[in-house]
């Protein structure tokens, strides 16, 4: 008599979609190094002001006589350890005076050690804020985008709009998933983005890809953000976005002699931190805030500072606040290029493979990889809708290579999108028909030899230069540091 076969407990695609996706905690533990590397830029900065703000509170507690020898304790271990790392740095001075070339750079190393404290603090604090700014806005990333993209539930009265419906809600059954909420943005841009958690998620349609897409391709469209929505992808973007913002806090707390508007964002941030609950409406304006400490033309100008006030009254704010004025620029200027070059691939790359995967899990569950190469191919390079910027890592596609400056908020989030023409190669090598604008391709260079050699020479020549790129943005970091950092202990050393 033949064994009975095992039973075989039956799944649905969302359910193992949900269950195989790659583990959420990899890009949040990059996102939690990535800010605590924002915190290490500004160590000389931020780490005179938790020390200020900490001898402050505990010569507080020592004048109200609560526990005022333990106080007294703490006052006297900052203003020693103070004292330590401003010999340290001398002793760094007098080491930088023997330094006469490349073998004599061993030399640094234990000064340099020995001021590795200063950045403890600073490093934590990074990685504070981000878990603090991930835990504020992580419960209203949805509505705060459906509010800033004026987007709508899609009218089931609209045959083309309640078509739309039908097709993602047979796309959620397919997958075993609940059925998103389908809402609709008024723009003739063709683009698309998944927000929501895996029970409650929502997708969001342009009326642009409504009306360019046939069929096929739109059920293709709505696959890829259903698989989106199991894969977690918002839940990792909450990390990323908290970054930006990471970013923006601490750029904000730089701007705060300079500009009104910083004072009223770290107020509304704090305010909504210990109230029970904070309105979708206020979190979306607090967003925008950190996000407008981002922007290179966020620092009025010193003479619209000190506006029709007299002449000599003018002149003497425009003294007063020329310092905190330079440190702004300068510090801002190598958070940029230092988020750039050495924070923000990391970040990149993780991001990117996400999207690699959720495509294929895509074209795993329409079964169609030619219909969403050909809505891909539509969609471009796309722009994401007015108000959408810094949200664009949640769009089915976004520009890659822009224009804008690199202090320009837009770009960091942009740059977190995989190419087009690379999404499109990898759907290529799935079943899709092979396009025009083929994504580089090391063996075909190889097959012309002549092309490789000039390829060659051009990367050889790219290295230096890029080296000597890292030397200077490095050495430009180096100077203002130490100004910050000897300015900042002084100061803690005068007042503790």
């Amino acid at each position: 008599m033949s064994e009975a076969p095992a039973s075989t407990t039956r799944t649905t695609f969302y359910d193992e979609l949900i269950r195989r996706r790659r583990a959420a905690w990899i890009v949040a533990s990059v996102c939690a190094v990535v800010s605590a590397g924002v915190g290490l830029v500004l160590s000389t900065i931020v780490t005179p002001l938790v020390l200020l703000v900490l001898g402050g509170l505990l010569k507080l507690v020592a004048a109200l006589g609560v526990a005022d020898s333990l106080a007294l304790g703490g006052i006297a271990l900052i203003h020693d350890f103070v004292g330590t790392q401003l010999a340290t740095f001398d002793r760094l001075s007098i080491t930088l005076d023997r330094v006469n070339g490349v073998g004599d750079m061993a030399l640094l190393v234990e000064p340099l050690a020995r001021l590795a404290p200063v950045a403890l603090p600073a490093l934590l604090a990074g990685a504070l804020v981000w878990l603090w700014l991930r835990s504020l806005f992580a419960r209203s990333i949805s509505q705060d985008l459906i509010v800033r993209l004026k987007a709508r539930p899609a009218n089931l009265d609209d045959f083309e709009e309640r078509q739309l419906a039908n097709i993602v809600s047979e796309v959620a059954i397919g997958a075993g998933a609940p059925e998103p909420l389908v809402f609709l943005i008024a723009t003739p841009m063709i683009n698309a983005a998944a927000l929501g958690s895996h029970d409650k998620g929502i997708v969001l349609f342009t009326r642009g890809m409504l009306d360019s897409l046939d069929r096929s391709e739109t059920e293709a469209v709505a696959a890829r953000l259903v698989s989106a929505i199991g894969a977690g992808d918002l839940h990792a973007a909450t990390g990323i976005m908290a970054v930006f913002r990471t970013l923006g806090f601490f750029l904000t707390v730089l701007d705060l002699p300079l500009r009104w508007s910083a004072w009223r964002t770290l107020g509304g941030l704090l305010l909504a931190s210990v109230a029970r609950r904070a309105g979708t409406d206020a979190l979306g304006r607090l967003g925008e805030g950190l996000e407008e400490g981002l922007e290179a033309d966020a620092i009025p100008d010193l003479d619209k500072i000190a506006g029709k006030a007299p002449v000599l009254v003018a002149k003497l704010v425009r003294f007063l606040l020329l310092p905190f004025y330079l440190v702004s620029i300068f510090y801002k200027l190598i958070l940029f290029l230092w988020t750039a070059l050495f924070l923000g691939p990391p970040m990149a790359l993780l991001w990117r493979n996400r999207c690699y995967w959720t495509d294929a899990r895509a074209v795993k569950l329409a079964r169609n990889p030619e219909a969403f190469a050909k809505a891909l191919e539509r969609i471009g390079s796309a722009e994401p809708p007015p108000g959408g910027e810094a949200f664009a890592y949640l769009f089915i596609a976004a520009p890659t290579t822009t224009r804008r400056a690199v202090t320009d908020r837009r770009s960091l989030a942009l740059a977190l999108t995989p190419p087009t023409s690379k999404r499109l190669a990898r759907l290529s090598a799935m079943g899709a028909n092979p396009r025009g604008g083929r994504a580089f391709d090391v063996a075909v260079l190889m097959a012309h030899p002549l092309r490789a050699l000039i390829v060659g020479a051009l990367a050889l020549l790219l290295v230096p230069l890029f080296a000597a790129l890292v030397m200077a943005i490095g050495f430009l970091t180096l100077i203002v540091m130490t100004f910050g950092l000897l300015a900042g202990l002084g100061i803690v050393h005068a007042l503790i």
